[in-house]
């Protein structure tokens, strides 16, 4: 199509130009996300490593709470195995060394339980007990020792406060470790084995 301004008669490259519905090589603009596509790739990769990385520290922080909120279980097997018999004739045999450091953890929710057992095993003879409290209540009292070595003072521990079978753990720092939920009973130390 001839341009009135044109200063050129028409040739056969304008009549083409008339029979075509395209004019130039124009292309259209690309969509906003093709032109950023390389950052929205990033920041989505970036919150999905946010989100996983979320998701391992909450699991992580669940994992301790799971441990610490029922440390007896792995347990419960050997206490099955000692109720056979097997157990009871090493029992009597048990022999306190009562020089051996003992931590009293609160774990009953009460208000001054552990210092309420750091009295009375002081008076049944402990030479060094201290006190701590637990993160989490527990259901049943029982006593942990750490080394081989003190197995029998837990045990003694153990029988003369009513906590069943010792356990070996390193849960926890001291040589012996009485995770205790409720208060001595009146006659403890009497030489009865029940607390």
């Amino acid at each position: 199509m001839a341009d009135s301004q044109y200063p050129y008669p028409p040739d056969r490259f304008d009549d083409e130009a008339d029979a075509s519905s395209f004019h130039g090589a124009h292309r259209a603009e690309e969509p906003f996300w093709r032109q950023n596509l390389v950052y929205i790739v990033i920041i989505a990769a970036a919150f999905v490593t946010l989100v996983v990385l979320l998701f391992v520290i909450g699991n992580l922080g669940r994992g301790g709470d799971e441990r610490s909120a029922d440390p007896t279980t792995p347990a419960a097997s050997s206490e099955a195995a000692q109720s056979d018999g097997g157990g009871a004739s090493e029992a009597p045999a048990a022999e306190a060394d009562k020089s051996t450091p003992v931590l009293v953890v609160n774990a009953g929710g009460i208000n001054g339980l552990a210092g309420t057992w750091q009295s009375a095993l002081e008076d049944d003879g402990w030479e060094k007990v201290d006190v701590g409290t637990a993160d989490n209540r527990q259901q049943e009292a029982v006593v942990f020792y750490r080394d081989e070595a003190d197995a029998a003072s837990a045990q003694a521990l153990a029988d003369s406060v009513g906590a069943g079978e010792a356990r070996q753990s390193d849960e926890y720092d001291a040589s012996i470790t009485f995770v205790a939920i409720e208060e001595p009973a009146d006659d403890f130390g009497s030489g009865d084995g029940e607390g």
